[in-house]
């Protein structure tokens, strides 16, 4: 599939702002592209683990903080019994994990409750609320969910408990925009429309780490150890659940990166140790890409229960135990993803859907804790809205990726007479319905969708068009001081036009990458760049540029005369202790110059 490539365009003042940062052009642009307008914004992005977050109080900024600080005092004070609700996902595991050690440290008569993905289903519901009543349970806080369990919270008040609603999903809305809001005594979610908190984006573990640190100031408590390790569990809820990696979210994960390879939590210790990661320089890839998915399998095999339980166990026995059978959940699950991703493929592409609009695949055989991956695998190879449906107990139930430009949660609202229960945001959702629904879901959502052709080409924006002048060893240090990259702050791109490949090599075990070294034409400059997923496209361009029958004398040489224009990131390869700048091919075309 072609990208589309954008050259992003700023008003900003590059030059000054290269000049007062003591900042190369590039990186200046970088940080114009991310809407950073102040000195001020540019400092605190810069040295994000020296950045203050928003006070939560200030004005009353977020809205119900300070009535949920009272509730939760008096629930302590009072030895109320608590139940933390939370969810099996890892924001949802870190979040009720952050207030469960918290509170017990406050001495708190305190459980947790984890609802079963296929047995209970995302967020509250009636039989939990019943089964914490039948034991006691006075204040119920929901971490993660809770702001579209109206009917849910509606019982728990039946039954005289206190609620307490911590959650970053939408609100459900009537006709006129206004929210629809459950009756909890507490609701604490900055996508409320009457919230003044100033930045949206928390996901629930950062929430619930602010909110913690608050309560504990709030008792007079001071544990240095227990707060950091609580800010390690955020850096992973904030990484995994894919929020804008920007303000609060930037300072939290810049500064949890930092500390935690030295955890003292013993259960992310185990898991570091576990995945040969503890004590070494990590990234938001390894959180991501190893950490997080663990975290995720214990959810989605089986019960996310011993996911919070690793986080809160002080044995470390108990902890590699533990840590040990998510590592094992998770081998299980990338071995069920690979097969499933495969047959979903091979069906789109015999019945030759690739070209709708949306996605909308039933396909019984994938088990529904997998369903989102899946879904997310479909939307990158196809960039289509994807949602992935599968068999259930008692009906149908599905997960949804989207892409740029397409509001699944507004789309699947329209829709949401459809659905038993849905819920998510812009990008992601998660619904349940009967199976005579689907079909009629599927032709909603294609003859609904506004997407033009256009805008169902992936996108690969690029923040500025380079000389290799420009680029040295300085730019690719400045460039990496800007991650942690994901979602708002992706991975820095940058073009340039009529450059020639020197010569290229394949290399690696199944020779499929590709090192070449690239020339400027017009100041003879040279840089290494490397592609680790353009050789089919290349192989491609050779057959088209010189025939089938000199492919592979081509391939062989390791020369083309055609001069390429590169989409790039300019990143820093070390070997045998010595640090060079290197190009990361993202996308190449000929050159029309």
């Amino acid at each position: 599939m072609e990208n589309r490539w954008i050259l992003k365009r700023t008003k900003a003042d590059i030059n000054k702002m290269s000049e007062v940062l003591d900042i190369r052009q590039a990186t200046a642009c970088v940080l114009a592209n991310r809407e950073i307008k102040t000195k001020r914004q540019a400092v605190a992005f810069l040295k994000a683990e020296n950045a203050a977050l928003y006070d939560v109080l200030e004005q009353n900024a977020m809205k119900d903080a300070q009535k949920a600080m009272e509730l939760l005092e008096e629930a302590v004070t009072q030895h109320y019994k608590i139940a933390i609700y939370g969810d099996y996902d890892v924001d949802g595991v870190t979040s009720t994990a952050i207030w469960y050690k918290v509170l017990c440290y406050c001495g708190a008569d305190v459980i947790y409750y984890i609802p079963h993905r296929q047995k209970e289903g995302y967020g509250l519901n009636l039989e939990a609320i019943e089964e914490l009543h039948k034991k006691g349970i006075q204040l119920l806080l929901t971490c993660d969910n809770g702001i579209a369990a109206i009917e849910e919270i509606e019982k728990a008040k039946e039954f005289d408990m206190t609620v307490v609603i911590i959650d970053h999903h939408e609100a459900a809305f009537d006709e006129c925009g206004n929210d629809i809001l459950p009756k909890a005594d507490a609701i604490v979610d900055p996508k409320q429309k009457q919230c003044q908190y100033p930045f949206k984006m928390l996901c629930a573990g950062g929430l619930c780490y602010k909110l913690a640190l608050l309560f504990l100031k709030r008792l007079q408590i001071s544990n240095e150890i227990l707060e950091r390790e609580c800010l390690h569990l955020a850096t992973l809820a904030t990484v995994c659940d894919i929020v804008d990696l920007m303000e609060e979210n930037r300072i939290i994960v810049k500064k949890g990166l930092k500390t935690m390879p030295q955890t003292t939590n013993i259960g992310l210790k185990s898991l570091l140790e576990q995945t040969n990661l503890y004590g070494k320089e990590l990234t938001e890839y390894h959180i991501g890409f190893m950490i997080g998915p663990c975290v995720n399998a214990a959810g989605r095999l089986e019960t996310a229960k011993t996911a919070v339980a690793l986080f809160c166990e002080n044995d470390e026995k108990k902890a590699k135990e533990y840590a040990q059978y998510l590592i094992e959940q998770n081998n299980s699950r990338k071995d069920m993803t690979q097969k499933a991703t495969e047959q979903v493929i091979k069906e789109i592409e015999q019945k030759n859907r690739q070209n709708e609009k949306v996605l909308v695949i039933y396909q019984k055989n994938v088990h529904e804790s997998i369903a989102g991956i899946v879904a997310g695998r479909i939307k990158e190879k196809f960039y289509r809205p994807t949602i992935l449906i599968t068999q259930s107990e008692n009906m149908a139930k599905g997960s949804g990726r989207s892409i740029e430009g397409y509001n699944m949660f507004e789309e699947l609202y329209a829709c949401k007479e459809l659905f038993v229960k849905f819920g998510g945001h812009t990008m992601a959702a998660g619904l349940s319905l009967p199976y005579e629904n689907i079909q009629q879901l599927q032709k909603r959502l294609e003859c609904n969708c506004k997407l033009t052709q256009q805008q169902l080409l992936p996108v690969l924006k690029i923040e500025k068009q380079l000389n290799f002048e420009e680029i040295d060893i300085t730019l690719a240090e400045e460039l990496r001081n800007l991650a942690p990259f994901g979602k708002g702050n992706h991975v820095p791109l940058f073009g340039s036009k009529n450059i020639k490949i020197v010569k290229y090599f394949l290399i690696g075990k199944e020779k499929n990458i590709i090192k070449m070294i690239l020339e400027e034409q017009k100041t003879g400059i040279q840089l290494n760049g490397i592609s680790f997923d353009g050789y089919d496209k290349f192989l491609e361009m050779i057959k088209q540029l010189y025939g089938q029958e000199n492919c592979d004398k081509m391939l062989a040489n390791g020369y083309i005369e055609q001069n390429m224009d590169f989409v790039y990131s300019v990143n820093i390869n070390t070997f045998r202790g010595e640090n060079s700048v290197q190009l990361q091919i993202k996308d190449f075309r000929v050159s029309q110059q």
